[in-house]
């Protein structure tokens, strides 16, 4: 197979950015104009192309037995896809594999990753082209542009060369699948309920306003904020950040989360109100989907590696992954004609891979034989039989406890999780000996999960030590864990200060303890379990057009065979990993023309 290195220049102003746009809305943008192409062969020959020469250089490529790298991917393979039909047959991105290869508490820029390798800086002119047409650039000055597209994509291909001597190969298939998902969009937006979900999050929070009798300058505000706490007897408690102190109003302030469960309706409900009107995220999120959906097929933007976990996490201003399960704006995503989308969910993962991880064989054997395991830890807790049936109320609080006390949650996290209604059931309000003696049941009945969280501080002393150690199917090494796959969790910056362990991670310090580490390698090796079983369902032929932590949706032929292929889908996601002997996996899910699992 050909590869070559792509890179393409396009037109910009300042009213016209990727600064100001997402990536699929400004390459879909009537004013989109490609100035040029650069080109690099393997054998190292380069040129670059401009106005009608690209589409026709195009045209003469065999895209079937050529690969493509690019730094950024998805930016030149949406401009390939959906302005000349091209698509290649395979994606290298340097930038995914940057990620995991150095982590992603460093920028992965090409220009930082020229830095880190030695090679020459960037040089394109881009402020001498912003704001002019292809048509009205001088020669000369294009000339210019074409020699610094040149040394990109000679960056780009001497970038990927060094990243290739220790990116797991395995995963290159994955970065191939992540960055088809937006470049080659198959979702289909319905635009008219989109507009329905944005108007209707206008209306709500307008309502909340008036019938607090607040405006939504005065919950923003920060000072008055406090002014209407104060005026409700509320004593505002201070913090000190690094531009001095500040009110502990943010939404991670225990102080704040205290204000969310106050006694007093009125003190909660402003606390709320506070938090809702400052998050845009729905009704921006709408708005964004209406405007990708009037415009064609929805591409799917995940950023591989993205989480410290090497989980994905969103990206393009869009985040695909935290759609809201049985909300109406998962259900505006649509199946194109001919086609089903299928949910596969992989069961309890986390959960299942923790207890395997910690050796809790009781745990394990009451997932393997499809016990209620919810039912049996309510049961504990309230010393009495409980089923699912005639108690929904104490069952669920074990499920909360099943699902959430295994990173070491604490009594009053646990306390203000059940109020607020958490895993999607009722609000539970437990008192502070309630909600003590049901993390102390939970512990007691997992010795094997609190046994773990010893090991991984023990692990964690190793990590700093940089020791080489074996941890179950991971390896401890030069401040790295390996990971089945031969990805890694970078630990390089982390340190013990002041009687705590801490990692450096892009927004500062984070405070490490043994379930935290627990935690981390948990939802890792889970990434792990969903990225094999997303090559098993690509090795049969179907699509992945988007994951989540625990799920995975594919474009089935709604046809006689979709019924089994979809069936092949579940199997692919249950097969035992050959690391993990012994783990009982179970998947479900179901077929629909919308998101609607």
């Amino acid at each position: 197979m050909d590869i070559i290195t792509l890179d393409f220049e396009t037109y910009f102003a300042d009213d016209f950015t990727l600064k100001k746009l997402t990536t699929e809305a400004y390459i879909r943008d009537p004013r989109f104009a490609a100035i040029l192409l650069g080109v690099r062969e393997m054998d190292g020959d380069s040129y670059y192309l401009t106005g009608n020469e690209i589409a026709h250089w195009l045209e003469g490529v065999d895209w079937t037995k050529t690969a493509v790298v690019a730094h950024h991917a998805q930016f030149d393979g949406l401009i390939l896809s959906h302005h000349y039909g091209v698509k290649p047959a395979f994606w290298f991105d340097t930038l995914s594999m940057a990620r995991q290869v150095h982590g992603n508490h460093v920028s992965v820029a090409l220009s930082s990753l020229a830095k880190i390798y030695g090679l020459q800086e960037k040089n394109v002119p881009y402020d001498l082209f912003k704001n002019r047409r292809p048509e009205n650039i001088p020669s000369a000055l294009l000339d210019q542009l074409g020699v610094g597209c040149l040394n990109d994509c000679d960056l780009t291909f001497q970038i990927f060369s060094e990243l290739m001597k220790s990116f797991p190969r395995q995963e290159l298939g994955i970065v191939d699948m992540t960055v088809r998902m937006f470049t080659e969009p198959t979702l289909v937006g319905d635009v008219e309920l989109l507009t329905k979900i944005q108007h209707e999050e206008w209306t709500r929070k307008a309502m909340v306003l008036h019938e607090l009798g607040v405006s939504k300058g005065e919950l923003q505000s920060a000072d008055k904020f406090v002014a209407l706490l104060e005026a409700e007897g509320v004593e505002v408690e201070m913090k000190t950040t690094a531009k001095g102190s500040a009110p502990a109003i943010a939404k991670t302030d225990d102080f704040m989360k205290g204000l969310l469960n106050d006694d007093n309706p009125r003190i909660s409900a402003l606390a709320e109100a506070r938090l809702d009107v400052r998050s845009t995220i729905d009704e921006t999120r709408a708005g964004r989907l209406v405007g990708m959906a009037s415009r064609g097929r929805m591409p799917v933007y995940l950023q591989y590696c993205g989480a410290h976990t090497t989980r994905w996490s969103g990206g393009d201003k869009i985040n695909f992954q935290n759609l809201p399960r049985g909300s109406e704006m998962r259900r505006a995503l649509q199946a194109p004609d001919g086609y089903l989308i299928g949910v596969a969910d992989l069961s309890q993962i986390e959960c299942r891979v923790e207890n395997w991880f910690a050796r809790q064989t009781d745990t394990l054997d009451a997932f393997a034989t499809g016990r209620d395991l919810y039912s049996e830890m309510a049961s504990a807790i309230y010393s009495t039989p409980i089923n699912k049936k005639e108690h929904p109320t104490e069952r669920h609080l074990g499920k909360v406890l099943v699902l959430g006390a295994g990173y070491g949650m604490g009594w009053v996290k646990l306390q203000a999780t059940c109020k607020a209604g958490a895993l999607g059931g009722p609000p539970i309000l437990l008192s502070d000996e309630q909600a003590r003696d049901a993390i102390a049941t939970y512990r007691m009945h997992n010795q094997g999960i609190t046994e773990l969280w010893k090991e991984a501080e023990w692990m964690l002393h190793r990590i700093i030590k940089g020791d080489e150690q074996e941890w179950g199917p991971l390896l401890l090494k030069d401040k790295k864990i390996y990971l089945p796959n031969g990805g890694w969790l970078n630990y390089t910056t982390m340190e013990f200060a002041d009687g705590e362990f801490r990692l450096n991670t892009r927004k500062g310090w984070s405070k490490y303890y043994g379930a935290k580490l627990v935690e981390n390698v948990v939802q890792s090796m889970a990434r792990v379990v969903m990225s094999e079983a997303m090559l098993r369902i690509r090795q049969f032929g179907m699509k992945v057009i988007n994951t989540t932590h625990d799920e995975v949706m594919v474009l089935i032929p709604d046809d006689k065979n979709a019924e089994d292929n979809f069936a092949r889908v579940i199997e692919a996601m249950i097969v035992t990993p050959a690391w993990m002997p012994g783990i009982p996996l179970a998947a479900d899910g179901g077929m629909s023309k919308r998101y609607d699992k």
